[in-house]
């Protein structure tokens, strides 16, 4: 008899054992995204107004920031992942260009930024600078391989069609950029 409950017992063990190994190996499959952006030159914007015109025109840094990302989504077996994309997304930190003495802040909307890439498969879109964030460029599902590349940006500052800053009281002035590199979910 108690051969019999050994024998039983050790049955039940290896049965839970299977049915745990069954349902836990079969076709269940996890999601791996790895995400990374990171500046390699550009990462402090400085508009520096000297004259007339530059107050009444505008300022254009041209081609300032370079970013360069790594976007990749497999399955756990290698395969392509679950997303349809992914987006490189910008906000600022602050709901106004705030300044640093007793001037008052300027609106967001004075700042426009200006994406560039050659990253195959991407669209761009030019932006004006507010506190939500904003898609500035998009890109497709590039299967099981990485995408990887630089994308340039340009940043325009009292330019039409923003309000010129004429008239504006001369003062350091500034806001944070926050880029975020995000997948598109289907």
């Amino acid at each position: 008899m108690a051969c019999w409950r050994l024998f039983i017992k050790g049955f039940l063990y290896f049965l839970t054992i299977l049915v745990f190994t069954t349902f836990s190996t079969g076709s269940v499959m996890a999601q791996n995204i790895t995400k990374r952006i990171w500046v390699t030159s550009g990462g402090s914007v400085a508009f520096n107004f000297k004259s007339l015109t530059e107050y009444s025109s505008g300022k254009t840094l041209s081609n300032w920031t370079r970013l360069n990302i790594h976007y990749r989504d497999t399955s756990n077996a290698g395969g392509d992942g679950t997303s349809i994309g992914w987006r490189l997304l910008v906000r600022a930190g602050s709901a106004t260009i705030q300044s640093d003495g007793a001037a008052p802040d300027i609106p967001l909307t004075a700042i426009q930024v200006k994406p560039n890439t050659s990253i195959p498969g991407t669209t761009t879109t030019d932006i004006t600078l507010s506190s939500a964030n904003q898609i500035i460029v998009e890109g497709g599902d590039p299967g099981a391989l990485p995408v990887t590349g630089e994308i340039v940006i340009t940043y325009e500052c009292g330019t039409p069609p923003a309000t010129p800053l004429l008239g504006r009281q001369p003062d350091y002035y500034f806001v944070d950029l926050i880029f975020t590199l995000v997948e598109i979910n289907p």
